[in-house]
């Protein structure tokens, strides 16, 4: 008798076996997959605005996303403004495979839009300060972004994702039936060139 597929609750409990059991996604290694990436100046208010958050206690992802991530979200979206990053969205796509839930942070390619209309990147939130434990989880949002531009017909067939412990951020990009994980992380303690892979990912769309 066949084993059951398990079906998971939300994107929080994806693994890469379930992108590829249910979604028929294939994990593959990328070197380097950013590169080369140009630094960017950061501008004196973030620098002071990461100088104070650092110094606050942040206890869980919600604190770091909040004074870690989205400042640095909102950088980038300054020198970008066709790019709008989006917060906590309700993002259920189909339930029926588990692709459902809060997603972190979605970048929408229509800075006009005031609801989701063209994602082409994820950011998912760690939830503790192993990157590689959450590849799946954000690799089960980049599909529904998919998923979601071809029901709305945008022209949109690579999505990029960023896993990001606050301190850390790795990139992933979907193409195919392939999500490639970037053999680099780059940090905040590197700000110029963080933002620059950012940067890239956005010039992608360009």
């Amino acid at each position: 008798m066949a084993t059951e597929r398990k079906i998971p609750s939300s994107y929080r409990y994806y693994k890469l076996a379930d992108l590829k059991n249910i979604c028929g996604i294939e994990q593959a290694d990328a070197h380097k997959m950013l590169a080369p990436v140009q630094d960017i100046a950061v501008s004196d208010f973030l620098q002071t605005n990461l100088d104070r958050n650092t110094q606050l206690p942040m206890l869980n992802e919600k604190a770091k996303s909040e004074l870690l991530v989205m400042p640095i979200l909102t950088e980038v979206w300054a020198l970008n403004h066709n790019f709008k990053p989006l917060s906590g969205l309700t993002f259920n796509i189909d339930p029926s495979k588990g692709l459902k839930g809060i997603a972190d942070f979605l970048i929408s390619s229509n800075p006009n839009a005031q609801e989701l209309s063209s994602p082409i990147m994820c950011v998912f939130g760690a939830k503790n300060d192993a990157i590689e434990d959450w590849y799946g989880q954000c690799g089960a949002e980049m599909y529904a972004a998919r998923v979601f531009n071809e029901r709305k017909g945008n022209n949109i067939h690579t999505i990029y994702g960023a896993v990001t412990n606050g301190l850390l951020w790795q990139f992933l990009k979907l193409e195919g039936q392939t999500l490639f994980i970037d053999s680099q992380r780059y940090a905040i303690a590197n700000l110029p060139q963080l933002l620059g892979a950012i940067q890239k990912v956005y010039n992608f769309y360009k």
